[in-house]
């Protein structure tokens, strides 16, 4: 049997080069593309294997891909909105019924509250000498023959 040339290697369809092996993704036609070369068509961002779209061998972003091809005609566009905490905190409503709820969930919802409220004492501005009075507090407080490291 006569010597025969291996079949060539397929080519990046972004690029027109060579694809090899260890340096291939396979897209979802099983087209292998380079993978320096997932990058969005339109916007040129970098793309994971996990946020690329694929039309006619070109990759997308899934904002690009459904800008060009899914139009929605009058809808407005992406709003991007932020939850903040009314006045700076987050108020937390007591549910009205709590006779539906277990000891255990009882007792947790009161360890969360009594950490909110340390957490709401400890960050209240307070003056320089009550600071230092709970610091004189907690000092004698410790035995005369303790030692600290």
């Amino acid at each position: 049997m006569p010597w025969s040339a291996p079949p060539p290697a397929p080519q990046c369809p972004a690029c027109k080069k060579s694809v090899f092996a260890t340096e291939a993704y396979m897209a979802a036609d099983r087209t292998p593309f380079h993978t320096r070369c997932l990058k969005c068509e339109h916007c040129k961002k970098s793309l994971t294997p996990a946020n690329l779209n694929e039309h006619q061998k070109k990759l997308f972003c899934p904002l690009c891909y459904e800008d060009l091809f899914n139009p929605q005609g009058d809808i407005p566009e992406r709003v991007v909105m932020q939850v903040l905490p009314i006045q700076g905190m987050f108020i937390v409503e007591q549910k009205l019924k709590e006779e539906f709820l277990s000891p255990e969930e009882l007792r947790k919802r009161e360890e969360a509250l009594a950490a909110a409220k340390a957490w709401e004492e400890a960050t209240r501005k307070t003056d320089h000498n009550a600071s230092s009075i709970k610091i004189m507090e907690t000092v004698s407080i410790a035995p005369e023959d303790s030692v600290s490291l």
